[in-house]
């Protein structure tokens, strides 16, 4: 009975103290609590349930680096931020800093003093402009110098940022930036979860240079990025598990609505996935079986509140001593009490990148349930993979596209590669010497074309995906060819004694008359172009003309016209033509083509419209 009694005693004590500290007008903080409701999470079906597709991600720099929660690129180069106040730039193999926020410090600890780097976004011309949640919003050149362009120390609206957390930048220079919280600073983000939601949307007019509140009482906004016509901005509410809509034009434009509720987790960071959509990482996985502590419970403002109160009264001694005794220990005690990192034993051991169009519709969804990687905060496009970052982690992640997103790996490929995937011949020029036949990775075919004093005779080449037809016609009709049916052709001739290679030359719009020797063709001069011959082991690469066939067809005879040429010519024939075409060629050359002054023993690069190296578009 005496330990019963006891157990009662003790009961009745905690319950009164708990009671004082719930309801004592006074104690920190100073914030309001209330009751609020969410759409709770759900866990996806059908083609979007759990997979497997983010297993067996490769990791880089573990124990090296800490946090690399966002990702930006530009020029090829992958750059994240990380815990120290860095941004650096990384790949596979190495990373190095690139500018540093805040104080130098000793770890990580000290965020505050050391500062964290956020959100990261590239303008068009190259700037790097970074939110650090301590020292605010900053515009980095090329070089690595940087300035201020948003101070959070001040008021906006009546409020001082607490919590600058993501950012995007629109064509005319606006910024468009989350406030986590107006109550806490994120070494105490743990209590953002629980009292009433205090975040904020923005938005810094360039011009004018001050910023306004789009959409505030957010339940921790996070991730914002405008939509690939700017007609709107989304931003992420990770405790409400939604993503809020921003009309910025229309008929909607300065209202809000929900672009999407209920997702299975805490959503973080949100990249665009290239073709008109979004990616959406979610911190923490939760659904009706695993629901996340945060969520559960926003119906009960009391216990909310006495949960913040307890842990702020439990490291108000700390941070004393640490204000007058600066150490190593009472850090790690502060962080470990305040910091999200407290809530991750509570979070399900799931990863979840989900794909959204431009409506809000969930097009596809990646899982990693291995747990290799864990509490994904960014998943970034980037060279064909997939990299993906987290607040928590000692090291960057990364899966192949084509296996986390088949079918974005794949438009990603006919977006970049549409064109690079020819590897039949195609015509090349060079110096007149002597005629030869080249193969696809060494050089491009030969053709020839003898010229006669009145009569002209063209070889046009068309190349299709199936076939491969020549066509011998006057230089007038393979013109209205050319333009009728918008194919490529590719006339050549010449009129040197041995046979040989000549230029390319792109036909002119205006029309030759069929009298004269050659076209001729009005100003501007048509283009000549030459191929150089490439490199050993190199493929050439062309967009929009399709190179012939491997075994280049010689002409025959010109002296008539419309006589089709067969695809195969026995070297024989070839023979035979070449000596009719030194015969021919001791008549006087005044006819000869103005362009064969332009030809050089030496050969010169293709100058072609476009570009061929299949790289992914500048980010």
């Amino acid at each position: 009975m005496g330990y019963l009694k006891s157990i009662g005693t003790a009961f009745i004590y905690i319950s009164l103290t708990l009671a004082l500290i719930t309801f004592l007008p006074g104690l920190p903080p100073d914030v309001p609590f209330s009751e609020y409701s969410i759409t709770p999470p759900t866990q996806l079906k059908g083609k979007l349930a759990s997979n497997d597709r983010l297993n067996g991600a490769e990791l880089f720099h573990v124990g090296k680096l800490k946090g690399p929660e966002c990702f930006a690129s530009y020029n090829g180069q992958l750059y994240t931020s990380i815990h120290g106040g860095y941004v650096i730039k990384i790949d596979e193999k190495e990373f190095k800093p690139f500018v540093k926020f805040g104080k130098d410090c000793d770890g990580i600890w000290q965020e505050q003093k050391c500062g964290r780097p956020l959100g990261l976004k590239f303008d068009k011309n190259g700037n790097l402009y970074v939110v650090d949640s301590y020292y605010g919003i900053f515009k980095v050149d090329p070089s690595g110098k940087y300035k201020k362009i948003i101070d959070t120390s001040k008021p906006i609206a009546g409020k001082v940022p607490q919590i600058p957390n993501s950012l995007d930048i629109a064509d005319n220079g606006d910024i468009f930036w989350t406030d986590s919280s107006t109550d806490f600073a994120l070494y105490d983000g743990l209590y953002t979860s629980l009292a009433d939601p205090s975040g904020r949307l923005l938005r810094y007019n360039a011009a004018t240079k001050t910023n306004e509140v789009l959409v505030e009482n957010l339940a921790f906004a996070n991730g914002v990025l405008l939509s690939k016509d700017e007609s709107f901005v989304i931003v992420l509410e990770t405790f409400a598990s939604r993503i809020i809509k921003y009309n910025l034009k229309g008929a909607k434009a300065g209202q809000k609505e929900i672009f999407s509720e209920g997702l299975p987790g805490l959503p973080d960071n949100v990249h665009s996935d290239n073709h008109g959509g979004f990616l959406v990482s979610l911190v923490n996985y939760a659904d009706e079986e695993h629901p996340a502590l945060p969520q559960t419970l926003m119906p009960h403002p009391y216990i909310r509140k006495m949960i913040v109160r307890l842990l702020m009264l439990v490291e108000a001694p700390f941070k004393l001593l640490q204000n007058a005794y600066p150490n190593f220990y009472t850090e790690i005690i502060i962080h470990a009490i305040g910091s999200f990192e407290t809530m991750r034993f509570l979070s399900t051991p799931k990863s979840v990148v989900l794909q959204y169009d431009a409506t809000g519709k969930i097009v596809d969804a990646t899982y990693a349930t291995d747990e290799k990687v864990d509490s994904v905060s960014s998943a970034f496009i980037h060279k064909d993979y997939l990299w993906l970052g987290s607040p928590f982690a000692e090291y960057v992640a990364r899966v192949p596209l084509k296996q986390a997103f088949p079918h974005l790996a794949q438009a990603e490929k006919l977006k970049h590669g549409s064109s690079v995937h020819n590897t039949k011949e195609h015509p090349k020029k060079h110096s007149t010497t002597e005629s030869q036949t080249v193969k696809t990775t060494t050089a491009a075919p030969t053709s020839t074309t003898t010229a006669k004093p009145v009569t002209t005779t063209t070889k046009s080449t068309e190349a299709t995906t199936t076939t491969t037809t020549t066509t011998t016609t006057s230089t007038k009709t393979t013109q209205k060819t050319a333009t009728t049916q918008k194919k490529v052709v590719t006339p050549v001739t010449t009129t040197t004694k041995k046979p040989s290679t000549v230029p390319k030359i792109t036909p002119p719009k205006t029309t030759a008359t069929p009298q004269t020797t050659t076209t001729t063709a009005k100003p501007p001069t048509p283009n000549v172009e030459t191929i150089s011959k490439p490199p050993a082991n190199k493929e050439i690469k062309y967009k929009n003309v399709e190179q012939v066939k491997s075994q280049q067809k010689p002409p025959i005879d010109s002296s008539k016209q419309n006589v089709k040429t067969e695809e195969k010519v026995t070297a024989t024939t070839s023979n035979v033509k070449t000596e009719n075409n030194r015969k021919t060629t001791s008549k006087p050359e005044t006819n000869k083509p103005k362009v064969q002054n332009t030809q050089s023993n030496t050969p010169k690069p293709v100058q072609k419209q476009g570009s061929q190296s299949g790289e992914s578009p500048k980010k």
